[in-house]
């Protein structure tokens, strides 16, 4: 059990087909959770599926190609979570489009008034109001069960406000303060909401092969592994309205020294972020 502490819990991910999402689908999968992956993208996710099922054992992968914007899916997404798993514990909010969207051949992105309305609302709407609705269909059931768990992944606080991110940014801050709220709504209920990201640009398609050649001068995916798992597991009990550094999460030391290290208080209650990044890494992820 010491190695499998997920065993009996069941975990939904979105934009889990590649990235960020699909190491902490399989890192769920390999500490004993059931996986619902969720993505937009069809071929990512019977790839990723079949990757979690490696890793945690044939049937306890559930591939549902859905769009989080959408609440009728959004809705249907977490029935069939419930209808095959038998109930839902974690969900884990990963579905974003990254600064991607606005950086030019250079790395550099468009001033504000130059960017499409069209596309600076769709980024909003995914990043921000999809955490939104996947968090409010799934909590009751959550709160239902008296113990459940909301992870959003956000980014570094000094990216929220970077030039040239387009609404990568702001959607991130929107996030970051809304799992701020969500944490005191579900003060008292079982269920807690925090945030986890990988403390700096990380090794995914947000950050193009021109802008950083050297993919392994990035923070790699995989450190969002280990995080991941202590925070969807009872044993993070108490833990509410943090957020997490991945690459300073630290497996050698302590659990009260790790905490420490890699934690603080959700949102801007805090040094900037880049007073904690790895040396080495970037703003940008």
């Amino acid at each position: 059990m010491a190695d499998r502490p997920l065993e009996g819990k069941t975990a939904l991910i979105t934009g889990a087909g590649r990235g960020l999402g699909r190491e902490m689908a399989e890192a769920l999968a390999a500490a004993g959770a059931k996986v619902a992956l969720l993505d937009l993208d069809r071929d990512v996710l019977s790839d990723a599926a079949k990757a979690v099922e490696a890793a945690g054992g044939q049937g306890c992968a559930l591939a549902i190609e859905s769009d989080v914007t959408d609440r009728i899916k959004a809705t249907a997404a977490v029935e069939e979570v419930i209808g095959k798993f038998g109930g839902l514990d974690i969900l884990i909010n990963d579905a974003a489009m990254g600064p991607q969207y606005f950086q030019g051949g250079g790395g550099t992105g468009p001033k504000f008034w130059e960017i499409d309305p069209e596309l600076w609302l769709r980024v909003i709407t995914v990043n921000s109001y999809g955490p939104q609705l996947m968090a409010s269909v799934a909590v009751p059931h959550l709160i239902e069960r008296g113990w459940g768990r909301v992870i959003n992944v956000t980014t570094s606080l000094d990216t929220m406000y970077r030039r040239g991110s387009g609404a990568y940014g702001p959607s991130k801050a929107a996030l970051e303060a809304n799992t701020s709220i969500m944490s005191e709504d579900l003060e008292g209920t079982g269920v807690t909401a925090n945030v986890l990201i990988p403390g700096g640009a990380a090794n995914t398609r947000m950050i193009a092969d021109h802008i950083v050649p050297d993919r392994a001068s990035l923070v790699q995916p995989y450190v969002m592994r280990a995080p991941a798992v202590w925070l969807s597991s009872a044993a993070s009990d108490g833990i509410n309205g943090r957020r997490f550094v991945a690459a300073l999460w630290d497996e050698d030391l302590p659990i009260d020294e790790r905490i420490e290290q890699a934690g603080a208080s959700v949102a801007w209650s805090q040094l900037p972020s880049r007073a904690i990044r790895p040396a080495g890494t970037t703003a940008l992820d």
